[in-house]
């Protein structure tokens, strides 16, 4: 499942610090240049000013990006860098960069390495930063913050530890939103203590905790199964200045599913409704989650209804999950009621789920046989999307509808398995033409066995038996004779043999003696 989670974005993590800069998505949706678009979810840098330290800040006002003329800048380097990548390899990208005289101030590169990781060039960024000395620039504050969030980008957590260290020691105060960022990632990777670490350097540093950066370790204790003390310090938020959110309750009822107590994070569902606070489809989708884990798929099915009476819309996810879990534990008939609704609301069913519920639609068909149309019109359903059916739901089809004496039916999908390019078993040959021969129709019983034997196969002995008894019947002597001989020249010894029509003999003799 993916949840959207309250880790430290662009949207939320980026906060204004003294120069009340604002977030950098405002930058990333205005930038859209000829075919160049930069996607928020990529963007996950602040570069937020410093507070006041012993270190001279001289580039503070360069820095303000509610300043049009920066934006401007930016949103050029971005572009540029683009263009640099699609005819460039990185190596010459950075020689490029290198000998451009544009960038002369900390300030200068500090909009470059911004515009380098929205662009997602993290290694030219990194090598950039190393080059500034020879630049005759000393790295300041913001500097230093961009590298810490590069670092993360690159999933690089103990370099980005040793960034923040170095800011720290410099005497720099990255901002609040660089420690979020950092604490997320620890967390995600399940560095839950590290992350601790870094919360109380927050403290000790001065900076006021923020629910988000709560929630950061809200999931990350949960995610590494610590799900009692993601409780625990949920209910410690409440009632403080840092009251929890939705994102918090759904962290915690995401650890609680996890580990086999969905029916607490019910309690916590409730209780966010209680707070006056409205549950979101991620909340829902991890209940729905917790149930199917456990064995629960009708309580899954009425999560969906609990859903509308809070009006929150179920989404694709929500109906597939629900299906997954119906089908996973036999709740066949409950399935094809979900199945249905999401055809005609006009959701996509997962194709694999589709052959799942035929084949188990056509397995009760045996007692039920209403239920084959039902399973037809899912194999439709799946050939009609352009999906690949997969072999065992071709044959499991085949036999279903020869059970249900649907011999054309079988015949046609059988012939488009093979057409595919699938070697069936034989088996299923066998019972399209026993159907076939039952029906009369041993000429397309023929067929059938010629199919086969183009496809690789050998049929049995059964196939054989079935079909010479057949043509027997009919008098069909010589094609008799044919097929016992070419089941012999094949190693397959019939138990039938052709006969004579007794009847047509001694009408022969009769006819002579005349």
């Amino acid at each position: 499942m993916v949840m959207p989670s309250s880790i430290p974005t662009c949207y939320h993590v980026l906060q204004p610090c003294t120069l009340n800069t604002p977030l950098f998505t405002n930058i990333a949706t205005k930038i859209n240049i000829h075919n160049i678009s930069i996607r928020a979810r990529k963007i996950t840098l602040s570069l937020s000013a410093t507070y006041p330290s012993p270190i001279k800040q001289t580039t503070t006002d360069d820095l303000n990006f509610e300043d049009r003329a920066t934006r401007i800048r930016i949103k050029a380097l971005v572009h540029r860098i683009a263009t640099l990548s699609s005819s460039n390899n990185k190596t010459q990208m950075l020689q490029i960069l290198e000998k451009d005289p544009e960038f002369q101030t900390v300030s200068d590169f500090n909009h470059l390495l911004m515009a380098l990781v929205i662009s997602q060039e993290l290694d030219i960024c990194l090598s950039i930063f190393a080059k500034l000395p020879s630049f005759q620039l000393v790295p300041d504050c913001c500097t230093h913050c961009i590298m810490i969030r590069c670092h993360c980008e690159k999933n690089d957590i103990d370099e980005a530890k040793r960034a923040l260290d170095t800011a720290l020691e410099k005497g720099f105060r990255p901002d609040a939103g660089t420690f979020t960022v950092l604490i997320n990632s620890l967390c995600k990777r399940g560095r839950v203590n590290k992350a601790r670490e870094a919360f109380e350097a927050m403290g000790r540093k001065g900076y006021k905790a923020s629910v988000l950066a709560q929630n950061c370790l809200l999931k990350g204790l949960s995610y590494v199964g610590k799900v009692d003390e993601a409780l625990e310090m949920l209910m410690g938020m409440k009632g403080t200045s840092l009251e929890p959110d939705v994102y918090s309750y759904a962290a915690v009822m995401d650890g609680l599913c996890k580990v086999g107590r969905s029916g607490e994070a019910m309690e916590l569902l409730d209780e966010v409704v209680e707070m006056g606070m409205v549950p979101n489809v991620v909340m829902f989708n991890t209940l729905i989650q917790g149930y199917s884990r456990e064995g629960r798929p009708m309580e899954c099915a009425a999560v969906l209804e609990l859903m509308k009476e809070h009006q929150c819309v179920p989404d694709c996810v929500s109906y597939n999950t629900v299906l997954h879990g119906l089908l996973k534990w036999n709740e066949v008939l409950a399935a094809l009621g979900v199945y249905r609704k999401m055809v005609g609301l006009g959701l996509e069913v997962d194709v694999r789920m589709m052959g799942t519920l035929v084949r188990r639609l056509c397995k009760r068909s045996r007692w039920k046989n209403s239920l084959l149309q039902d399973a037809y019109d899912v194999f439709e359903k799946m050939k009609e999307r352009g999906s690949v059916v997969d072999q065992r739901t071709f044959e499991v089809m085949v036999q279903a509808l020869c059970v249900g004496m649907r011999f054309d039916q079988a015949f046609a999908a059988l012939n488009e398995m093979v057409g595919l390019g699938y070697s069936p078993e034989v088996i299923t040959f066998d019972k399209v033409i026993v159907g076939l021969c039952a029906g009369g129709r041993v000429d397309d019983a023929v067929s059938t066995l010629v199919l086969l034997h183009a496809s690789g196969g050998i049929p049995s002995r059964i196939s054989y038996d079935v079909m010479i008894k057949e043509l027997n019947k009919e008098g069909r002597l010589f094609c008799a004779c044919n097929l016992f001989g070419a089941a012999l020249k094949l190693g397959v010894v019939p138990n039938r043999e052709p006969r004579l029509n007794v009847i047509g003999w001694e009408e022969l003799q009769v006819t002579r003696v005349n």
